[in-house]
């Protein structure tokens, strides 16, 4: 028999126990992520209208489990009831990850439940932190923020749009676990997180709730499919509000689909309507072969174009320029296009930007078609002065009335809260002086002779346009739905703020801009105006009118 060398036997047991110790160590040890807030996405005051709230997410090590030599899944059974999972499907999933050291068996869990597995005390288990999107802005705003999935990355909305910027960068930590595999101790930060950044927008959250409100219970008298409803701070190029009816929840996720999470104000594309008028007006008063006193003779209230018939609602006899944008006359607006140059309304028309992207940044959001003055035929030439062969979004149609609430300057339109250091770029696009004379005609239309007499402000001075046009459906025009609009720029004195409001197929006997969208205007703006604090002009011309 050969000697026991002892002190062999030492070194080797003291090897031995340093990589034991190394090894427990390294078991003992993992790198684990490091998750942060979301940015917030503020209104123009502040208020928060999403944000990112703390949330623990259940991870199980199935590897460690399937190392055990008697591997019992009853162990699980108390858990599996607080989460609602049936043992066969956690078998399964247990079978299939079952080499997998981080499983999210359920993310996001309520406080409330976190609480009752703490009290488990099951093996191989443990919380990781995550945050839960939630939405204060709710459905008021819903279909302009959008939302995000499960591993918060934005879907729709301002949250796809805005993704990168709103998205935290991950940090990494060393933790140290016990035997269970639940962290008992932050070792070391290896990588510190980064917060997604903040999102202050235009909007306004107070006037966004009453416009929602205000569109529900017009949609509701009307019957209507739906309605949207836009307003611009001209000014700036702000959108205050923008607003959609119906909309959706943003905190079920089973509503999160279908046409309530369209931003229709960018995404849908219209016919204007009678809301082109005032814009052939602008072209035949820079042509030069009119001027504020020509007048049109509409007899006998219609004409015929190569078979297409254009006719007003009811005979309207001669009008001058500004009586056909009062009247809305078909037939005067017609007439006046066939006077002017093809070449010259389209290239006004393309001025306002209509069949062009906004840039605006918004998911969907489409051009709308203006085809080439070439390609017009005569029936075509007439028809684009009221609003048909063109084609739209509301926020082009909004934009162009800013271009003439400007004055003929054009400010591009931003959902992002202007700061006060911020320059407002403008770029001239119209005459100045033609504009301020397209507005006056306006102010006529919610006069007692105007289509929008139900929009007139009591304190406020508008300058107004009313819109009808058939809906087309399969590529054809419908016989009975139409959508109907109206466009006010206040005060008109001196423009500060444009809105414009659509209302799609309602489904009353006589539908029109004027009896069905214009009293959404006033019930909308007559309340905004005081939110912004805007001064009355009305009450201030009175006052000089009485002291003259």
């Amino acid at each position: 028999m050969q000697g026991f060398d002892t002190d062999c036997f030492i070194l080797n047991q003291k090897f031995c126990k340093s990589n034991l110790s190394k090894l427990a160590n390294k078991r003992q040890t993992q790198l684990r992520s490091i998750n942060t807030f979301r940015g917030f996405i503020y209104d123009r005051n502040g208020e928060i209208l999403a944000m990112s709230l703390p949330r623990q997410t259940l991870c199980i090590n199935f590897s460690e489990i399937n190392q055990q030599k008697n591997i019992d899944l009853k162990v699980y059974e108390p858990l599996l009831v607080l989460l609602n999972i049936k043992k066969d499907k956690f078998k399964k999933i247990f079978t299939i990850n079952k080499n997998k050291k981080e499983y999210y068996l359920k993310r996001k869990l309520p406080d409330s439940i976190v609480t009752k597995i703490r009290k488990l005390n099951l093996p191989s288990i443990y919380f990781i932190d995550e945050y839960h999107r939630t939405y204060p802005g709710g459905r008021y705003f819903s279909n302009i923020i959008g939302f995000t999935n499960i591993d918060d990355i934005g879907q729709e909305g301002i949250e796809y749009a805005n993704n990168n910027l709103l998205t935290p960068i991950k940090g990494l930590k060393k933790i140290k676990k016990d035997n269970f595999g639940r962290q008992i101790e932050t070792i070391e930060i290896v990588k510190p997180p980064k917060l997604g950044q903040d999102i202050h927008l235009s909007l306004d959250k107070y006037i966004q709730l009453h416009a929602y409100n205000t569109l529900k219970k017009h949609v509701k008298k009307t019957n209507a499919d739906s309605a949207s409803l836009v307003l611009i701070k001209n000014t700036t190029g702000e959108i205050i509000t923008m607003v959609n009816y119906p909309s959706f929840n943003p905190s079920n996720r089973s509503e999160m689909k279908g046409e309530k999470i369209k931003n229709k104000v960018v995404t849908d594309i219209i016919e204007p309507g009678s809301t082109m008028k005032p814009f052939i007006i602008y072209t035949a008063l820079e042509s030069g072969n009119f001027d504020n006193y020509s007048v049109i003779d509409t007899a006998p209230g219609f004409l015929e174009i190569n078979g297409h018939t254009i006719k007003d609602y009811k005979y309207l006899g001669k009008l001058d320029l500004k009586g056909i944008i009062t009247k809305s006359s078909n037939v005067g607006a017609a007439l006046v296009a066939l006077g002017l140059d093809k070449k010259h309304i389209s290239d006004n028309l393309e001025k306002l930007q209509f069949g062009k992207s906004l840039y605006i940044g918004l998911p969907g959001e489409q051009k709308g078609n203006l085809h080439h003055y070439k390609s017009w035929e005569k029936s075509e030439h007439a028809s684009i002065s009221y609003g048909y062969g063109l084609d739209m979004t509301l926020l082009h149609l909004a934009n162009a009335y800013a271009i003439l609430a400007n004055y003929g300057n054009y400010i591009e339109l931003t959902y992002l809260k202007h700061l006060d250091n911020d320059k407002i770029h403008k770029k001239k696009i119209l005459d100045k002086e033609l504009s301020k004379n397209i507005i006056k005609m306006m102010t006529n239309v919610v006069s007692n002779d105007g289509t929008a007499k139900k929009a007139r402000l009591e304190k406020y001075s508008v300058a107004g346009k009313t819109g009808t046009a058939k809906m087309i459906e399969n590529g054809k025009y419908s016989d009975n739905k139409y959508v109907v609009l109206f466009v006010g720029i206040v005060p008109a004195s001196k423009p500060e703020f444009v809105s414009v409001i659509i209302l799609r197929n309602p489904k009353v006997s006589e539908p029109s801009g004027g009896k069905n969208a214009a009293p959404i205007f006033k019930e909308f703006m007559g309340h905004t105006l005081n939110l912004l604090q805007v001064y009355p002009d009305k009450h201030e011309r009175q006052n000089i009118s009485k002291s003259n």
